[in-house]
């Protein structure tokens, strides 16, 4: 028989690691990234063994390894401590009564199975002991979610009611198209916009579960969202979802409700529906909608229609998602280096430099532009600032953006005068920029860059921001 094992780490890196040396070494193999959830686990396994973490968010691998040991129904388990500290530091945790274990992570990972397969040949659980650990599980969530009669019959009653509602009356697709499109504000977190969009789509299917499978760009990870009724997931069933998209990250929208069934297997739903979404051979999107009750899918008419608008939407997401990604990589490697050029001065002799002058471009309604306006739109705008400013410059003159939201501008002059012509040419080209209504407002502190005989960049950025102190709309360039 196979051994089980519990692996807990919240590096998805880590975790995947040794979730994969143990399987490749003929062990069932259960992985948490949260000790809590690993805790329910246990229930649910019944594991020879358990590898922790130490340091971890929530619920350290210590306080975990007390808390088994505080209950009887699971104290026996063996445990490892994995982790970064040294044993000088963890001694003061692991005890040698309650047979623990502890290895530092940059040991070799073949040790950590080695010392797994020693402990459980040494220290055994028999199969009675494990039974139990099961029945407990069991038992514990019969009593916790264990319903009243006369709720189940109100409540079946209402939910044919509402199955019966939606047989017959088939969805508005453009009018459910247009309240979906509402929801298309991608600059938002995916939490935030599958959030709405499970409420839009519940009322009308009325499912017990509903998973979807994306690429996190946030996280640059895949990610499963899960939205639950009348039922909890047990960690066996989300470890199993995780592993069949090659997810690393659960967000759960659990909706609690009198009866709250523990589900472990898919065979548990009576019924389900899967579509996976591709563009241009792209898998952009995995969906499954389950439920208790075959009834709710006989409306084929409703079935097509959200699959249809839910492709749309994954579409219009991909789309947005990498051209906002795409959008920002390009500006950055064109727009954003986080430093002049120095070099480029090597080429002109001492006369020249004298006549190099330094701008500091501020919009100075930024702030209000940037609550307005998603992180795409003000790329837009960003992009159209310095497309302006590049177009306007001659060679050599030199433009950056730096973390301020500011633009640092070098130009050639033949004297102040001629300086501040151009800095008020560029002023009233960008304060001309408009997109869906917004307008930069911009204003200019200017210094020469040969301060007290000697070239320096730095000392003119502040001067310049002295300079910028003293603008205002009535006069957007000075120069100090």
């Amino acid at each position: 028989m196979m051994k089980k094992v519990i692996i807990i780490d919240d590096s998805a890196t880590s975790l995947n690691l040794l979730k994969t040396t143990f399987a490749k070494n003929s062990w069932e193999v259960y992985g948490a990234q949260n000790a809590k959830i690993a805790y329910e686990m246990i229930y649910d396994v019944a594991p020879d063994i358990i590898i922790t973490d130490a340091i971890m968010p929530v619920m350290g691998g210590f306080q975990l390894l007390k808390t088994i040991r505080d209950d009887d129904a699971i104290s026996k388990i063996p445990v490892i401590v994995y982790s970064i500290l040294n044993e000088s530091n963890a001694k003061f945790y692991i005890h040698e009564e309650l047979s623990e274990y502890f290895l530092r992570k940059d040991d070799n990972v073949d040790e950590l199975l080695k010392m797994a397969i020693e402990i459980t040949n040494k220290y055994p659980l028999d199969e009675d002991y494990k039974k139990n650990i099961l029945t407990v599980g069991l038992n514990f969530a019969k009593t916790l979610y264990k319903k009243e009669e006369e709720t189940q019959i109100i409540q079946k009653e209402a939910q044919e009611e509402i199955i019966e509602d939606n047989i017959q009356k088939n969805i508005d697709e453009e009018e459910l198209n247009k309240i979906f499109k509402e929801n298309y504000d991608f600059h938002y977190s995916d939490e935030k916009i599958f959030s709405e969009i499970f409420t839009i789509l519940y009322p009308l299917l009325e499912y017990d579960l509903f998973t979807i499978n994306v690429y996190s760009y946030e996280k640059k990870e895949q990610s499963v969202f899960f939205d639950i009724r009348d039922i909890i997931l047990s960690p066996i069933f989300q470890n199993k979802i995780l592993t069949k998209y090659n997810a690393q990250d659960i967000i759960l929208f659990k909706k609690y409700a009198p009866n709250l069934k523990m589900i472990i297997n898919e065979d548990e739903f009576f019924s389900k529906i899967e579509f996976n979404f591709e563009y241009k051979e792209v898998n952009i999107a995995n969906v499954a909608i389950y439920s208790k009750d075959k009834q709710k899918w006989q409306n084929e008419h409703n079935i097509e229609t959200i699959k249809n608008i839910l492709y749309k939407f994954f579409k219009a997401r991909y789309i947005n998602k990498n051209s906002l990604n795409n959008k920002k990589e390009t500006y950055q490697n064109r727009y954003s280096s986080n430093k002049l050029d120095i070099n480029f001065l090597n080429k002109f002799d001492e006369t020249q430099k004298e006549d190099l002058y330094l701008g500091i471009v501020e919009v100075v309604n930024f702030s209000e532009i940037e609550s307005s306006l998603s992180e795409e739109e003000l790329d837009i705008i960003n992009s159209k600032i310095s497309e302006k400013i590049i177009n306007y410059l001659e060679k050599d003159e030199q433009v950056y953006k730096n973390d301020k939201d500011e633009y640092i501008i070098v130009i050639f002059a033949k004297d102040e005068k001629q300086a501040k012509h151009k800095f008020m040419y560029i002023a009233n080209t960008l304060n001309q920029i408009s997109y869906e209504s917004y307008s930069p407002e911009v204003v200019i502190g200017v210094s020469n860059c040969n301060i007290s005989n000697s070239f320096n960049t730095y000392e003119a950025q502040k001067i310049a921001r002295n300079a910028l102190d003293l603008t205002s709309k009535q006069e957007k360039v000075v120069i100090k």
